[in-house]
């Protein structure tokens, strides 16, 4: 072979190798992930949703919170328009703040190269057993799904890891070698036990927020069905919305099961809407200041009574010749004192009186002394 061939050909060969390195076809999977669900798409998934949930941490989706991102499932038209002109693909240990506001227009095919169908099945089951919380809202003028990491069930999951590693024969029996729909049907049914027992703690919690309402004509056997095909999350919170909605706007509702199940189908989070714990800071709030004033109102109370009490004493103090001279003044200082009834005209010599000695401790001050 002449040498410029062999040349060209290792040039070609490089170049393959460097496209092959290149962001695009880098994929971050966390190992944890792999190790507790068995299934690479799972730990695929579920390590891409907890990436882009870390870096847009501190981003405020109104309405909803912090740490939601979207992700569309094909490219659209519109959307490949905006990645050719943008032309950014990146890993995850590469992303910066401007990196990542450019690469999420990336669809799920174009991060991770699985398919709608595959990443909505896997996506569901994230979001019944609670690791992923999912949204629909706009992105791009377009209903885009959204979606943010559970953190709290990091914890749960290392947690567990840590307990099989000091008993490998449970690791073993938990994760056999069998992957996809197998492997999931297993962990489902593991945690089956578990679901039973806090189902109905959780149907008690979703009456309790529909109480007051139509939509607490809903049966625990609907909530039951809504939990086993959304899962509790996504349940709870359009339970909410659904009960604070009607406490806003009054509106007729003729199948409380059919609106819930509809709402949970497409569930888009009102503008106003806020989660129960920031609705119970705030009335929390409110209470402790209405508590505040109250107290506040109760001690100007007390000392007015105190006032009272010591400005009647010291009426009674005075020699009758003094009183009735404060009341004589009273009477002659108003146009109007002679229609003044007896017991007004006292109260307004008492009054007076108390005045003229307040003024008389404020100048002589506390030793008696005329004060410079």
């Amino acid at each position: 072979m002449p040498e410029d061939c062999k040349l060209y050909a290792v040039e070609e060969v490089e170049d393959l190798l460097a496209e092959f390195n290149s962001p695009r076809n880098r994929l971050t999977v966390f190992k944890p992930f792999v190790r507790y669900f068995g299934d690479l798409n799972t730990a695929i998934i579920l390590s891409e949703i907890f990436t882009w949930s870390y870096h847009f941490r501190d981003r405020k989706l109104p309405g909803i919170g912090y740490g939601w991102f979207y992700r569309q499932y094909e490219p659209s038209c519109k959307q490949q328009e905006l990645d050719c002109a943008s032309g950014v693909d990146v890993a995850a240990d590469e992303m910066n703040a401007t990196t990542c506001r450019e690469a999420e227009g990336k669809t799920w095919l174009e991060r991770v190269g699985l398919r709608e169908d595959v990443v909505r099945k896997i996506v569901k089951i994230l979001v019944k057993d609670g690791y992923v919380q999912t949204v629909v809202k706009k992105a791009n003028g377009a209903p885009t799904c959204h979606y943010k990491f559970v953190r709290g069930k990091l914890l749960d999951l290392m947690d567990t890891l840590k307990k099989q590693e000091r008993k490998p024969e449970n690791f073993r029996e938990r994760f056999p070698k069998k992957t996809g729909k197998e492997t999931l049907k297993i962990r489902d049914s593991i945690t089956e036990e578990k679901t039973e027992i806090t189902q109905k703690t959780t149907t008690t919690q979703m009456l309790v927020l529909l109480s007051g309402t139509p939509l607490s004509k809903i049966s625990e056997k609907e909530l039951r069905v809504l939990i086993k095909r959304h899962g509790n999350v996504r349940v709870m919170q359009a339970a909410d919305i659904a009960a604070e909605t009607w406490r806003r706007e009054g509106t007729e509702i003729r199948n409380p099961g059919g609106y819930l199940q509809a709402l949970c189908d497409d569930l888009m989070i009102p503008e106003w809407y806020e989660p129960p714990h920031v609705r119970a800071a705030k009335s929390e709030a409110a209470t402790e200041r209405k508590r505040a004033e109250d107290e506040k109102q109760a001690e100007l109370k007390k000392a007015e009574a105190q006032e009272s009490k010591e400005r009647d004493e010291y009426w009674h103090s005075l020699p009758e010749e003094v009183q009735m001279k404060f009341i004589e003044d009273e009477k002659n200082s108003s146009p109007i004192g002679e229609f003044i009834p007896e017991i007004g005209v006292v109260a307004l010599a008492k009054s007076k009186a108390w005045g003229c000695r307040t003024q008389m401790i404020t100048n002589t001050g506390l030793t008696g002394e005329p004060s410079n």
